[in-house]
């Protein structure tokens, strides 16, 4: 998955999850879930693998991490939350964070046949709040002193995006995802397949098995 500034690649081994345990520790931890969590890789690798997330690296245009996304499912399928994470502030306001982000939606959405894609912020996260306000994110409310930072309660956003939502928002910027396979290959396959179909018996409609479909069961 290439962008303009950044790309997703899947994780490689320890080094990555030493990365993203570094970044949980560090003030990017304290932006994206509200508070610092030390953990070895080690522990890191461990608790992605019991809480069912999935990460992927972003990674910059000579291939260095500089930050992670994450999704999980939630309780029922096509319904995922997301996260992300850029682990230096120096690279934070670049467009890295929101580029990732779109890079992740269009995976899942494209991909992965995602029907809601949930997202959560907290109000002390102003670049998050400025993709909920500017972007095709529908906010959905508040929750009120959810986070603790800094001494403080802090209220969280809650937003999401749906399907139809998604597409919509890329037709009205004139673009489209990035298909896999090329749509050329997909219409040749399918005029392979209808010049045959009078050749193949199993592609007949009058050849298929099960009967006359108006025909009454007999005891």
């Amino acid at each position: 998955m290439q962008g303009e500034f950044v790309s997703l690649r899947p994780i490689r081994g320890r080094d990555d999850y030493d990365l993203i345990a570094l970044w949980s520790a560090s003030d990017a931890g304290s932006y994206s879930s509200g508070s610092q969590v030390f953990m070895t890789g080690e522990a890191m690798e461990a608790f992605v693998a019991k809480h069912g997330l999935n990460y992927l690296m972003v990674v910059d245009r000579d291939g260095e991490p500089v930050g992670g996304v994450s999704w999980q499912q939630l309780a029922y399928p096509g319904s995922f939350e997301v996260g992300n994470v850029v682990g230096s502030s120096e690279l934070w306001g670049l467009g890295y964070g929101v580029e990732s982000v779109n890079l992740l939606l269009e995976f899942l959405f494209h991909q992965r046949n995602a029907h809601r894609i949930h997202l959560m912020t907290g109000l002390f996260n102003k670049q998050m709040v400025q993709i909920f306000l500017t972007g095709p994110i529908k906010t959905e409310g508040v929750l009120r002193d959810f986070f603790f930072l800094d001494g403080e309660y802090h209220d969280a956003l809650v937003g999401s995006l749906l399907r139809d939502e998604y597409y919509a928002f890329l037709e009205s910027l004139g673009t489209n995802p990035v298909d896999l396979v090329d749509r050329q290959d997909k219409l040749d396959a399918r005029a392979m397949l209808n010049q045959r179909i009078p050749e193949i018996p199993a592609c007949r409609p009058d050849d298929r098995s099960g009967g006359d479909r108006n025909e009454s069961p007999t005891a």
